[in-house]
């Protein structure tokens, strides 16, 4: 099971982003959770530490949950990841960063780099059936917090078939709306014209706990960004910052990024199809993105969540 799956020393790292999982605590309780078990014991920070700094190299420290910002000492390990000479970046479904004086915390920390999760842009009625519960005006008010402190940002958006398609657009709007609101331009306001923010709209991933039978494909994911709008899928793929194919015959695509034109300026929309191979895996065979295991090794990240059964 699971040919390509293997661990490595923290001397030996050679991916370009580590994920973190510095708990299974939640504050939400959300239809589509890759790591659904909340039985399992928050990081050793003193161990994470031991470990980060046998790094040979600089990496990307994506500090990850459930929800990560459920510990109380996130600033302090934020701080202690760029200490220790790695670039540390954040996600989050944002509801603590409700709080402008949190955010401020976090940046003064060192964070440089964050993935707010906005399922619904600011519609309770799709929040409510994605995520459980009445988060718009906590996840606005976290993206106008973000804004204000001049924070690089990217979103992540699901898309489920049949129930939150106008969320492509409407989120793309919202995130214009309060960047205008904050007097960012994002061709020339800093960091923004030097980080372009990322959009991401990804699929219902057939993983852990999920919504069978609400997933799109790459393809339809294009022709609803084409729909909706107004971009056509040979555009799409002429001006393309980014496609990426899985498995080693690198055949399927499973991700297109490209630039789109709003009245503040340029951003990036990513739509990913978080499709599985025959082992049930997403992301396959990615040798960019691991994950710290519970053995202070480092494993390919979507392998080594199935091979734990969406645990740790």
């Amino acid at each position: 099971m699971f040919m390509n799956y293997y661990e490595l020393n923290p001397e030996e790292n050679t991916f370009s982003n580590i994920v973190i999982d510095l708990t299974h605590r939640c504050n939400m309780e959300c239809a589509n959770c890759y790591i659904p078990n909340r039985d399992i014991p928050d990081l050793d920070k003193t161990k994470l530490y031991d470990f980060l700094s046998k790094l040979p190299n600089r990496t990307y420290i994506r500090l990850i949950g459930a929800e990560p910002t459920m510990r109380d000492d996130l600033p302090e390990i934020i701080s202690m990841v760029k200490k220790l000479g790695h670039r540390p970046s954040l996600t989050t479904n944002g509801l603590k960063l409700a709080r402008p004086e949190y955010v401020k915390k976090l940046k003064d920390a060192g964070l440089r780099l964050l993935l707010h999760s906005m399922n619904g842009a600011d519609n309770n009625d799709v929040y409510i059936k994605l995520d459980n519960g009445k988060w718009a005006t906590a996840k606005v008010r976290a993206l106008d917090n973000i804004f204000a402190e001049r924070l690089p940002i990217n979103t992540g958006t699901i898309i489920a078939k049949g129930i939150n398609e106008f969320t492509m657009r409407r989120q793309i709007e919202l995130f214009a709306e309060l960047a205008k609101k904050n007097n960012i331009n994002f061709d020339t306001t800093p960091p923004y014209n030097r980080i372009t923010p990322v959009l991401r709209m990804k699929s219902v991933g057939s993983i852990g706990r999920y919504m069978k039978e609400c997933s799109y494909t790459i393809d339809e994911l294009m022709d609803l960004a084409q729909d909706t709008l107004g971009v056509s899928k040979d555009q799409m793929q002429k001006t393309s910052a980014g496609v990426v194919k899985a498995g080693p015959t690198m055949e399927a695509l499973t991700s297109m990024m490209f630039p789109y034109k709003t009245e503040v300026g340029t951003i990036l929309i990513r739509l990913i199809d978080w499709q599985t191979d025959d082992e049930g895996v997403i992301d396959h065979d990615n040798p960019n993105r691991g994950r710290l295991t519970q053995n202070w090794t480092i494993a390919p990240f979507f392998e080594h969540v199935k091979k734990n059964e969406y645990g740790y």
